[in-house]
């Protein structure tokens, strides 16, 4: 195994296996998982005060949402068969408008189902989780995103969660950039 992602969360709770649940509208800009940050200010923040605030290793056997390819018709598929999805027809039109962009005709980026379902607003309630667990289940582990000079990784497979702590003095401010 190679060396573990080190990324910090700012959490108002966190007990047990970490787990991907619903979100509301406009809490999943970047898509689906647990979000994480390579800077300990970002993290507290997010843990709103009396939260927890964690240092968390994640292995990284996986592929990443930017490198992920797909026969079009599997991502499709998927979208066909999520019950209740609102604009259902405009995420699977675009996804056939998108097809072959720079790749085989048949092929499409994983990563424009997320943007497509986040700008559609598709990604609240149960179908976040379901995408969540859609993307994990064909190896893609997180996405990468810059954000505002530091590194956040959303996960979508908890699975990958190797360990977590609370932070402790000791802990650095910033962590190295993610290598993707």
């Amino acid at each position: 195994m190679s060396t573990p992602l080190v990324v910090y969360t700012g959490a108002s709770v966190w007990e047990g296996r970490p787990y991907i649940k619903e979100s509301r509208k406009g809490r999943s800009e970047h898509g689906p998982g647990l979000y994480f940050t390579t800077r300990l200010q970002t993290a507290r923040k997010y843990a709103k005060g009396r939260g927890a605030v964690l240092r968390v290793e994640i292995d990284p056997s996986f592929t990443w949402l930017e490198d992920a390819t797909r026969n079009i018709a599997t991502l499709v598929h998927w979208v066909e068969g999520r019950r209740g999805l609102r604009k259902k027809q405009q995420i699977i039109e675009d996804l056939w408008d998108r097809a072959g962009r720079g790749l085989a005709h048949h092929e499409g980026r994983v990563s424009s189902l997320v943007n497509l379902m986040v700008n559609y607003n598709a990604i609240t309630g149960e179908h976040g989780p379901a995408l969540a667990e859609f993307l994990a289940s064909l190896g893609i582990g997180a996405s990468h995103v810059k954000q505002s000079g530091e590194d956040w990784v959303v996960l979508f497979d908890p699975s990958k969660v190797l360990s977590w702590r609370r932070v402790g003095p000791d802990d650095a401010e910033d962590l190295p950039s993610i290598q993707r």
